[in-house]
């Protein structure tokens, strides 16, 4: 996909808006906050003729996308038609007069890793990245009509919405007292009390952090929007990080023994326990857990072909 806006100052304006005075240490993570009109530099940065080339040029499938309305996901066979093509091969495409149809019907088309299809999209979610010094990937919802896609539900992970077309009412209630394991996502009943009841304009920027609970539904259509996603940082993220540092250390390679003396995995237990305690009292801990995180992370390239020589960093 040829790519020729350039909007990497735009990119920069609009993270450095959002992310002005106090956003870092008393909002993210802790708060959500609208930002209107932040992303108005940047609306083009994707808009119907980018989903049109993706959707007629792309073979997309669930889970990658998906037709939602009211909580239920509409299967596959309701918007894709498969055929035997040449040489016997099966292939399975968007059937254009059903997906159209599914659409005027209520059913909002999200699809996942947006950024690594669009090279726009592509590089927000790279300047994001810079900035958080976090993994970053960017999700997109058209809808046509005043439904929502999901029941009222709650992330296990921050959000930056942005509004690129049409409008979102977006009703947020309280954060969720359940288990914020990715498999609990289920849990819970929402709060009765809605907290916030806001509508997305084109432009506008909202963050919503891990756990509140909220219902998306389409004001005006049809509707557009980016959603970026930041994964949590958590406390079993370090308990993993350091018993990968501990792999080679003596009290953690010892042996328990389920014969013999029983006194012996309790000795084993005892070293394990004083390994740990003293590793997590060790006050350089966090940093050298972000720095090891930091220097881990994926990343994105310029591959440059047809020069296949030596590669250089992003």
């Amino acid at each position: 996909m040829e790519y020729t806006r350039d909007l990497s100052g735009a990119m920069e304006d609009v993270i450095s808006t959002v992310m002005a005075d106090d956003f870092l240490p008393q909002v993210y993570h802790r708060e959500h906050r609208v930002f209107p009109a932040a992303a108005e530099k940047i609306r083009d940065v994707f808009g119907w003729d980018d989903l049109n080339e993706i959707l007629e040029t792309h073979p997309l499938r669930s889970p990658q996308m998906r037709l939602s309305r009211d909580g239920k996901q509409l299967a596959e066979a309701a918007y894709m038609e498969a055929r035997t093509v040449r040489r016997g091969r099966r292939r399975v495409r968007i059937d254009p007069v059903k997906l159209r149809a599914a659409l005027r019907e209520g059913h909002t088309l999200s699809m996942r890793y947006l950024d690594e299809i669009h090279p726009g999209v592509s590089q927000l979610s790279e300047a994001f990245e810079r900035r958080l010094l976090s993994d970053f990937e960017f999700n997109l919802y058209a809808s046509w009509a005043p439904t929502g896609s999901f029941n009222t539900h709650w992330d296990d992970h921050d959000v930056f919405v942005i509004q690129l077309q049409g409008r979102k009412r977006w009703r947020i209630f309280g954060r969720n007292e359940f288990s914020m394991h990715p498999a609990d996502s289920a849990m819970g009943t929402p709060p009765a009390e809605v907290i916030d009841d806001l509508v997305l304009s084109p432009g506008d920027v909202l963050f919503l952090p891990r756990g509140f609970w909220h219902d998306p539904v389409t004001e005006e259509g049809p509707s557009l929007h980016i959603t970026g996603s930041i994964p949590c940082t958590t406390g079993l993220d370090l308990a993993r990080w350091l018993l990968d540092q501990l792999r080679e250390d003596e009290a953690m390679c010892a042996e328990l023994l389920r014969f013999g003396n029983p006194d012996g995995p309790q000795e084993v237990l005892r070293k394990v326990r004083e390994r740990l305690d003293g590793a997590l009292a060790e006050e350089d801990l966090l940093q050298r857990f972000f720095a090891g995180r930091d220097g881990a992370q994926f990343g994105r390239f310029r591959l440059g072909l047809p020069d296949t020589g030596p590669a250089s960093a992003a």
